[in-house]
């Protein structure tokens, strides 16, 4: 399996072959203070997408041939979800409740946290046994994940398969430094992990500091294009 490749506000890629089945994961990391440029985008991302009151959202990755058509999770599957609670705070499980249950309401994904786990994040493997291995929130710290370094808050993203000439996420991961976290106060903390959980959905960043997605100095709220964005990663929901 080829390594993942990550550089801190940038985004990862990696290839490799699951049953003869093309898998992808982006990681993208985050920051909270400085700053920045436009992120260096995947050559999977969209370009900025504009909703009519002005909003801007783009999409972490596209289907085969186009480019405003996201890959999503499968509205029909429940995510299901692990948490490493290592050294997360004393509200995490009710930050982590209300954070999904906003994702749940925008964009008809549901969720099911079925555990905890001591496994480190960010793992290759995608599999676990005859599933795909469960998303996984981690509370931790920089010694733990290097690439928290700096300004650096968490990090979010998912893995996808591509079968027959159709993308959909399977997995992913958000990390979230509970040591700056704290220093920073429970609304920051919302944020970042609203904003990951963005990424982990399928949401990319964008210039417009009316959204959450915008790399460092959005929020706190979901904005126009966040909303759009979203509810199209539900695929319109279920049928």
């Amino acid at each position: 399996m080829t390594p993942r490749t990550r550089a801190v506000v940038a985004v990862g890629v990696f290839a490799t072959l699951v049953g003869g089945v093309s898998a992808y994961s982006l990681l993208t990391d985050e920051i909270t203070e400085t700053v920045l440029s436009t992120d260096p985008a995947s050559e999977y991302q969209s370009p900025p997408l504009t909703t009519d009151d002005g909003g801007v959202y783009a999409f972490m990755a596209t289907q085969p041939d186009t480019t405003d058509v996201p890959v999503t999770y499968d509205p029909c599957e429940t995510i299901r979800v692990v948490v490493n609670e290592d050294r997360a705070p004393d509200d995490a499980d009710d930050v982590l409740d209300d954070a999904l249950e906003q994702v749940t309401d925008l964009t008809g994904l549901a969720f099911d946290v079925v555990g905890t786990t001591d496994e480190d994040p960010l793992s290759d493997e995608i599999r676990d046994g005859d599933d795909w291995r469960p998303v996984q929130i981690t509370w931790t710290d920089v010694d733990t994940v290097p690439e928290l370094e700096g300004d650096v808050a968490g990090l979010g993203g998912s893995t996808w398969i591509e079968e027959d000439g159709h993308r959909r996420f399977v997995t992913g991961d958000v990390v979230l430094d509970a040591e700056d976290l704290e220093v920073l106060g429970s609304q920051i903390t919302t944020m970042v992990l609203l904003h990951e959980l963005g990424h982990l959905v399928g949401l990319a960043h964008v210039d417009s500091t009316d959204e959450l997605m915008h790399p460092s100095s959005g929020g706190p709220e979901w904005g126009p294009g966040d909303l759009v964005g979203l509810e199209a990663l539900g695929q319109g929901r279920c049928a």
